[in-house]
């Protein structure tokens, strides 16, 4: 009888001991506003860049074809701006797993 309870208080001090350790690795990634997961970086990779990837080529021959009517309207950089710049630094220069 001394044995069985013996193994169930050193089971609840392991369990209690355990715990304490997984809350604490959980608050510590809850506070670093820094950490991405890895599965938006996953997504990232095979779904959003991709899609940038073509975002920006698309984008490139939209504008190179309307470049002539952006300059006679005036427009020229934000037609630049809106197809070419914007598409590339989201495909390029944003942190991967950042949306």
């Amino acid at each position: 009888m001394i044995q069985g309870k013996k193994v169930l208080v050193m089971a609840v001090i392991f369990s209690v001991m355990l715990l304490a350790g997984g809350a604490t690795a959980f608050g510590q990634e809850a506070h670093d506003p820094t950490a991405v997961s890895s599965g938006y970086m996953t997504a990232d990779i095979a779904a959003a860049r991709p899609v940038g990837l073509a975002s920006t080529i698309l984008g490139t021959a939209t504008f190179i074809i309307s470049s002539p009517f952006s300059a006679l309207g005036g427009n020229l950089e934000h037609s630049f701006t809106e197809l070419v710049k914007k598409p590339f630094l989201y495909t390029f220069k944003r942190p991967l797993g950042t949306f």
